[in-house]
């Protein structure tokens, strides 16, 4: 995150349950690496999203922010399984293949972070306001500001592929 070259990496652990009983162990740490366990089914990653967002953050605050982040994506699963659902639903799709699925990812990945980082907006609350932490922090917009266009944008792309093949098929 943005820490004293030097400085000792620092972890945090979590185990809970999702509020759906999904048993979840989230370890973040301040080199960026991150392991969720869920399910039993670990999934080591790179925190890139997190790395954007809690620039500029205390390295507390930036563990507190990163673990909820990621206990955000289990509590949100349930929410953002339809936005992929509607994307998978068979159609025809626009432009090569390979394209369409890219796109496709993208804009579930998007939504997924968008939801995941509004968990932590709605879970979090130290003393002030943890948006601008008393700093300015215009890597924090442009992540809401990308992450929507890129989720907008691409389940619109991604959608429209379905009209654009039922025009194929109707000879329109």
């Amino acid at each position: 995150m943005n820490e004293e070259p030097g400085s000792p990496v620092q972890e945090l652990h979590h185990a809970t349950r999702s509020w759906y009983g999904l048993p979840v162990e989230i370890t973040v740490s301040t080199d960026h690496y991150h392991r969720v366990v869920v399910g039993g089914l670990p999934l080591p990653h790179f925190g890139l999203v997190n790395l954007i967002a809690r620039w500029g953050l205390p390295p507390a605050e930036q563990l507190e922010q990163t673990w909820r982040h990621e206990l955000g994506h289990v509590q949100t699963l349930p929410l953002i399984l339809p936005h992929l659902l509607l994307l998978l639903w068979p159609r025809r799709r626009r432009g090569p293949r390979w394209l369409w699925w890219l796109v496709m990812l993208v804009a579930h990945q998007a939504a997924w972070e968008l939801a995941a980082e509004g968990y932590v907006i709605l879970s979090y609350r130290p003393e002030g306001d943890h948006l601008s932490s008393g700093k300015a922090r215009p890597l924090y917009g442009l992540l809401w500001g990308g992450m929507a266009a890129l989720a907008v944008g691409g389940t619109l792309w991604t959608l429209s592929s379905r009209a654009t093949g039922e025009q194929r098929e109707n000879g329109a």
